[in-house]
């Protein structure tokens, strides 16, 4: 399946490079594609992880209050979800759904010789041939100043993926992944070919514009909510001042 994946948007990096002939502003493009037609998957996910970190001082009092009596707190935990229309999955069919189009990305950046054979020119400088994205950052030999700038793509994912895992972290019991995970995927990033680490960068950069698109937008409403309330109180104190003095006469 990932395979098949793989093939249909290798056609469509093709196809870009054919108007952007570099490598690397290909992968941005077809990530920002992606992203597009994701947009409404991750919003959702984006959204219930927000509604989540709002209410997460409640669902810590419930899991305090009720402690020692587990039966109980996933009770009073069910009503409390139900009560405030919280759907545990919500957040995570969104991302079960993109995650054959992630696998697929990996495999086609990962294996750009497979899918995409030797009709690109996967060097980010293609007239110097500086920097091949086909490679990876341990397997690069050559000289020192390319092997920093390789060096560089592993650190900005974990520096992305740290920043990333901050603002849309929800449970505060959860910190020791907030180190764990940027620190795996600098890990790994070495193996990765650059092509690939550049695709999560753009990715992670991204989805963290989305998370403060949501916010922006959450504040807007909440902005426009309380002058509506408190309008409505004013428009109801004059009625009762009228029906007091209405008594005193």
């Amino acid at each position: 399946m990932t395979a098949a994946i793989a093939q249909f948007f290798s056609k469509i990096l093709s196809f870009i490079y054919t108007v952007v002939p570099n490598f690397g502003a290909a992968i941005i493009i077809l990530t920002v594609l992606i992203k597009l037609v994701t947009f409404p998957l991750n919003n959702k996910q984006l959204q219930s992880s927000r509604r989540m970190q709002e209410l997460n001082p409640e669902i810590k009092r419930i899991q305090q209050k009720y402690k020692n009596d587990k039966e109980k707190q996933n009770q009073a935990m069910m009503e409390f979800m139900q009560k405030n229309k919280i759907n545990p999955m919500a957040g995570c069919l969104p991302m079960l759904v993109q995650l054959p189009i992630l696998y697929g990305i990996f495999r086609l950046l990962r294996e750009t010789g497979e899918f995409l054979g030797g009709s690109i020119n996967t060097f980010l400088i293609p007239s110097l041939e500086f920097i091949d994205l086909a490679v990876s950052p341990s397997g690069f030999q050559g000289d020192l100043t390319q092997q920093i700038i390789y060096y560089i793509f592993p650190v900005l994912s974990g520096v992305s993926t740290y920043i990333y895992q901050k603002i849309s972290m929800t449970d505060t019991n959860q910190k020791m992944l907030l180190y764990m995970m940027p620190a795996m995927f600098v890990f790994f990033s070495f193996s990765f070919p650059a092509g690939l680490i550049i695709y999560w960068i753009t990715n992670n950069l991204l989805t963290m514009g989305q998370h403060y698109l949501i916010v922006h937008m959450d504040k807007k409403k909440s902005d426009e909510k309380v002058p509506a309330e408190v309008d409505k109180k004013t428009k109801r104190e004059p009625s009762k001042v009228k029906k007091g003095e209405k008594g005193e006469k």
